[in-house]
């Protein structure tokens, strides 16, 4: 190989790595997009949330647990958070208006008390079907179903161009060689 398609082939190689990084780099890209404004206040909700569902809770022993936020229903009792700490109180210890709103001997516990829902969803109900499209995405791409984005279209244009371009140059080269190698026969 002589020195010039030597400098040639570098120069091909060269660009060929520039796109794959190009591609790469804007894959990259597009999968960091995070919306911080929407974490933040989704956090913020939930934190709000866990104010206002603060209650007092008195069992039928006379106990008093103030300010506490239901942080589990179980369907055998409440998990409760106070600022001494987490407790579990049984159904059988609370009044039967507790248990009714709790929904006690139900089959299965709705946690209504958890996710009281002022005109709508909660912000949890927001950010949890965030993150299930965020999951289904991944699985999509996983999969091959992934549909590509504006810049990634963009680029994949520029790729096959240069493809048909370099392959049009290639049967140039390949015409032109042919005739002169057939004048020097």
């Amino acid at each position: 190989m002589s020195g010039r398609a030597s400098k040639t082939a570098t120069r091909y190689a060269r660009f060929w790595r520039e796109i794959v990084i190009a591609v790469w780099s804007a894959k990259a890209a597009e999968s960091r997009c995070v919306n911080y404004g929407a974490t933040a206040l989704a956090i913020l909700a939930a934190l709000c949330a866990s104010l206002v569902l603060a209650e007092d809770f008195k069992t039928v022993n006379g106990k008093e647990y103030k300010d506490a936020t239901v942080s589990r229903v179980e369907p055998d009792g409440l998990v409760l958070k106070t600022k001494s700490g987490i407790s579990k109180v049984y159904f059988v210890e609370l009044p039967k208006d507790v248990q009714e709103r709790f929904h006690y001997g139900s089959a299965t516990p709705t946690g209504k008390a958890v996710t009281q829902r002022i005109g709508g969803e909660t912000a949890v109900d927001r950010f949890a079907q965030q993150v299930q499209k965020k999951l289904d995405e991944r699985e999509s791409i996983l999969q091959g179903k992934h549909t590509p984005g504006p810049a990634e279209l963009m680029v994949i244009r520029e790729i096959n161009f240069h493809k048909a371009f370099l392959a049009g140059i290639a049967i140039i080269a390949i015409v032109l060689f042919a005739i002169v190698w057939a004048r020097f026969k």
